[in-house]
This record gives structure tokens, C-alpha cells and sequence, in this order.
């Protein structure tokens, strides 16, 4: 009996276990398969799947408040901005095969990622040009620097899959002595 209680116990762990969260990367066959249009993509919760570290350089000539943090490189002023991972961001704004994520208020704070199909069409960090593996973006309005690490990144999403748990049954009526 305290087999079949543990067995019970274990297989019940496991259904509860697999109801749960799940993240995978938003792919456009994921997106495809969901059939989502673009007033839908702005109900669904987006997390990056690594860092995403915003750099650039201040010019010391010019005063501006900073909302990121402020460091001294070879005596001149970074503003740095860290988006960590699992971040969560939101769709602003939707193109084919790109996406506008804004992990933080501000209009004009946000990131471009598009279908990459060197990592299966997973939706990447879009930058607009490379140099020596350093990477330009914009994001609020201001010209950032990524490094490659950055561009790596990729959009995940929490699906819920609930595996539906289909049980067929019937009751045997018996049988007597002398039918068929």
C-alpha cells in the first residue's frame, strides 16, 4: 500500500510539475503556429534571455541628466545601462519580422529584435550596424554601443502548456453461466 501511495504521490508531482511555467524562445514558427496579430503581441509578456548591456560615451561639453549609471573610462563619461536577464518587456510597436520591446516606461526606450535564422528564427537583438563585433542601437532617442554577448540575446516567452490527462473508462456488467 505505501508503494502505491508514493507512485500516486510521484505521478501527481509530476502532472502538477508539467502544468507549470514555461519559457521558450519566441521564434517566427512559434509565432506562426500561434497565429498571433499585432494587437495580441502587445498582451503577451516578453523576458530577454541573457544581459543586455547599453553603453555609450558622454560628451563632457554638453550637461544632461542621466538616468543610467555614470562611469569614468580613460577620463571620459559612460552611461551604462544593465537590462538583466529574464527583464520583463512589452511590445510598443510590431513590424514583419521585428518587434519594437520596452523593458522600461519611457516612449522612446525600447529595443528592436527581428527573426534571426542563425539561431532558428529566434527574434535577436537587432542592431544597425557592426564593427569589430561591436554592435550600434538606439534607445531613447541616444546612440548606444552593444557588444556581440548583447546581440546574442533572444526574446522568450512564458507558455503555459497544460497537458490534458484524457481517461477512457467503462464498467464491466459480468458475465453468467450459460451466455455468450
Amino acid at each position: 500500500m505505501k508503494s502505491l501511495s508514493t507512485t500516486l504521490i510521484t505521478v501527481f508531482s509530476l502532472f502538477i510539475t508539467s502544468c507549470g511555467p514555461k519559457l521558450v524562445p519566441f521564434t517566427g514558427d512559434f509565432e506562426r503556429e500561434t497565429g498571433l496579430n499585432k494587437e495580441q503581441l502587445k498582451q503577451v509578456q516578453f523576458y530577454n534571455s541573457a544581459p543586455i548591456i547599453l553603453i555609450r560615451e558622454i560628451n563632457n561639453n554638453t550637461t544632461e541628466i542621466i538616468r543610467g549609471d555614470i562611469k569614468m573610462k580613460d577620463g571620459k563619461q559612460v552611461e551604462q545601462i544593465v537590462i538583466p536577464p529574464n527583464t520583463p518587456g512589452v511590445v510598443i510597436n510590431s513590424n514583419p519580422q521585428r518587434l519594437g520591446i520596452s523593458f522600461e516606461s519611457g516612449t522612446d526606450r525600447y529595443l528592436v529584435f527581428g527573426q534571426n535564422r542563425h539561431q532558428s528564427n529566434a527574434y535577436t537583438l537587432l542592431a544597425k550596424d557592426w564593427q569589430n563585433g561591436i554592435g550600434s542601437v538606439e534607445y531613447d532617442g541616444k546612440k548606444y554601443k552593444v557588444n556581440t554577448e548583447s546581440a546574442s540575446t533572444y526574446l522568450i516567452v512564458n507558455t503555459k502548456r497544460l497537458k490534458s490527462l484524457k481517461v477512457s473508462s467503462r464498467t464491466a456488467k459480468g458475465r453468467s453461466v450459460g451466455k455468450r
